[in-house]
């Protein structure tokens, strides 16, 4: 009961906190960035029993593509069923939905196993997120509009998760590691390579054997 109670509740502040970020516009007036394909905020997946897991850990990238070179209509049907979310004709269920049959082909299929494979994590267990949750027309991200995003949106969102682990994948998220220290004191934070790395097949196994140590220290 306490484990459903705590799932519920983490469940409706991240709703609520999506809700508002799919709402947002403001990169896009203040013209710090146009917008891409799918044009709106982007959820991020949080899995079913993230809430009562062992070790919470929450994945943080970038941004998220800007959906123009994929010719499936994946990105299509993800961009109007994030509309409906916003609009209060479809759910943040159905969002997260599409991303959990998705994921699987993500960046040619590298995505998901670098993060549960590689290191030992569950899909049902983990949540990801984006410094940035819109994508943004030809992939730019300034730090203006990065810093923006996390002052509005992420930092709440590592609140609201509470994660006791934090991956920063990607060298430019690099640059957070003190913010998110700073709301949650008790939390590791672990820097560490992107998935779509270039570095070679050997730096990847260094690289999620030194970071999936770090996870499993923890404890």
């Amino acid at each position: 009961m306490e484990n459903q109670e705590k799932e519920y509740a983490v469940k409706a502040e991240f709703e609520n906190l999506c809700g508002r970020a799919v709402a947002c516009r403001s990169c896009f007036e203040e013209g710090l960035v146009a917008p891409s394909l799918i044009d709106l905020a982007q959820p991020r997946w949080v899995g079913p029993k993230y809430a009562a897991a062992e070790r919470r850990v929450v994945a943080v990238m970038l941004n998220p593509g800007s959906g123009e070179s994929r010719k499936d209509g994946a990105n299509e049907r993800f961009r109007k069923l994030i509309r409906d979310f916003a609009n209060g004709s479809g759910s943040l269920d159905a969002v997260l939905g599409h991303q959990s049959r998705d994921m699987v082909n993500w960046n040619r299929g590298r995505f998901l196993p670098f993060y549960t494979d590689g290191l030992g994590l569950r899909m049902e267990a983990i949540a990801f997120a984006n410094v940035a949750w819109c994508g943004t027309r030809g992939n730019k991200y300034p730090v203006p509009m990065l810093e923006q995003c996390f002052a509005r949106h992420t930092g709440e969102l590592i609140e609201v998760l509470k994660p006791d682990i934090v991956l920063l994948s990607g060298s430019r998220t690099h640059r957070f590691a003190q913010q998110v220290r700073q709301l949650l004191p008790g939390c590791r934070v672990i820097p560490m390579l992107h998935y779509a790395h270039r570095k070679g097949r050997v730096a990847q196994i260094r690289e999620l054997q030194r970071a999936r140590g770090q996870i499993e220290a923890r404890y």
